[in-house]
């Protein structure tokens, strides 16, 4: 009995073995001091306090321990679940463990960009910025919804003066917020199109999504799309400068855009643009040999002779 009991101690206390694909080390917590022993003002206690946030989220995105233990969950309500959505695969994509490390990700993404800008010389934690390499994936993306009021206004044509010829005004709107801006909901694709949008915002109202990395950047993208909306709703449509200009760019694409445009009104009401000027009355217009009598040389006023046109 006593051979069985040391044996079992040596087992206990043996160290496990290490492997080349496993954590650094067996330890999960975190160890950071949190006693604050010398006097602080108040932002540097935030600040202080922001720090460690963004480590103990890295902490447990690292680890994967994004979700507490069973013990500590069956001792809160769990709020109800959302309706299950699956990608292209079939895999479904907002499992319990999937939402929680979401929204623990924004949260970090959030505080990281708060404490760039009050902590000097601030420098993320590793593994940040290679996430962020390229182009960022949607969970460290802030996002915001610009409703498009259709209903309202069921006679304005608000998704052709947010598009504008072949999608070039959009790409404006981004480029000068830089935000990205799409269109989403019900009528952002138009039938017969052959192509559709599954989203999960497929069916709500008609809106624009703007989704960037700060938030100085979408609220400047919000700003120029209720701009658009607003003069679209209050400007009437032969008087809406944006929309010519977009008519005429999308003439200039399709090649089909002339500079000469009215240009024969123009002659029949002024007659000197056209170089046409009457010797005997100095009128436009016409010419000296469509009058149809005789007149003397001294009947140079216009008006005095009739050309053949006019009688």
């Amino acid at each position: 009995m006593q051979q069985n009991s040391t044996t079992r101690q040596t087992q206990a206390t043996k160290p496990i073995r290490r492997s080349r694909w496993g954590p650094p080390t067996n330890s999960t917590e975190l160890t950071l001091p949190t006693a604050i022993t010398a006097p602080m003002t108040a932002e540097q206690i935030e600040a202080y306090t922001m720090h460690f946030r963004i480590q103990e989220i890295t902490h447990k995105l690292q680890t994967n321990t994004t979700l507490s233990s069973p013990a500590a969950q069956s001792n809160h309500p769990r709020s109800p679940s959302p309706a299950p959505e699956y990608d292209p695969s079939g895999r479904r994509t907002n499992t319990r463990p999937q939402r929680h490390r979401l929204r623990l990700e924004r949260e970090r993404h959030q505080l990281i960009q708060k404490a760039a800008q009050l902590i000097p010389h601030y420098q993320a934690p590793t593994g940040y910025h290679t996430a962020n390499r390229g182009r960022a994936p949607f969970s460290f993306q802030l996002q915001e919804k610009v409703y498009i009021p259709t209903r309202d206004f069921p006679s304005t044509n608000f998704l052709g003066q947010l598009l504008g010829p072949r999608g070039r005004s959009l790409a404006e709107l981004s480029a000068r917020s830089g935000a990205s801006i799409v269109i989403r909901g019900r009528g952002s694709v138009k039938e017969g199109r052959g192509r559709y949008y599954r989203g999960r915002d497929a069916q709500e109202p008609l809106h624009c999504l703007i989704t960037a990395s700060t938030r100085l950047e979408v609220v400047e993208a919000k700003r120029l799309v209720e701009e658009v909306i607003e003069n679209a709703i209050l400007a009437p449509e032969a008087e809406n400068e944006r929309k010519r200009g977009q008519l005429r760019e999308l003439a200039v694409l399709n090649g089909t855009f002339r500079d000469d445009e009215r240009a024969a009104d123009k002659i029949h009401r002024g007659g000197r643009l056209g170089g046409i000027v009457c010797r005997v009355c100095g009128g436009g217009g016409h010419i000296a040999r469509d009058y149809t009598v005789s007149f003397p040389p001294e009947a140079t006023n216009q008006g005095a002779w009739w050309p053949r046109s006019t009688l």
